[in-house]
């Protein structure tokens, strides 16, 4: 029915691998410098710095996901066709759908985009999906800017994806 796949801007995410590697690389030449105390602790940052820039790199370069509405195959008692959000995991040749929530499932009323720019909206999301809500992010950068947060009350979890104009209308029950 419709579907997209997360293309947003991953500057931040350069920043943060280069930033990452560039500080180990200081951390190792720094352990090699004669009289250096405890070289092992800076070796230590190091290898945890590299660490977090393979991780970074692995989690959101090589990842891509595919959000769509699909047909679920349910019709309900009045005939009605039912649909799902299904959420696809594309690594390379592999596609494997990680997230499939049926749209009745949803909240439709509570699904919002928020902004990072709006600090007080961001705020007050990331407060109202605390433990015990479980989060599921499925994005391609750590630092989205702006997010559609899709609640679904009777697991108790929140899901957060890219922010798709056309995407939120459906989630939203304003079109179909």
């Amino acid at each position: 029915m419709y579907a997209f796949e997360s293309s947003g801007s991953r500057k931040p995410l350069h920043v943060m691998v280069i930033g990452s590697a560039v500080v180990a690389i200081v951390l190792f030449s720094l352990s090699n410098r004669p009289g250096m105390p405890m070289p092992m602790l800076f070796q230590l940052g190091a290898v945890l710095c590299m660490t977090a820039a393979v991780y970074l790199t692995v989690r959101y370069s090589l990842k891509l996901y595919r959000y769509a509405i699909e047909p679920s195959g349910i019709v309900s008692a009045d005939g009605v066709e039912q649909y799902d959000l299904v959420i696809t995991e594309i690594t390379g040749n592999k596609q494997r759908v990680v997230t499939r929530v049926a749209l009745r499932e949803i909240d439709r009323a509570s699904v919002a985009v928020v902004r990072r720019s709006d600090k007080a909206a961001y705020a007050a999301i990331t407060e109202a999906y605390r433990a015990p809500w479980k989060v599921f992010c499925y994005a391609n950068t750590p630092a989205m800017a702006e997010m559609c947060v899709i609640p679904l009350p009777e697991d108790k979890a929140a899901i957060y994806i890219p922010a798709d104009e056309r995407m939120v209308r459906i989630l939203k029950g304003e079109t179909s």
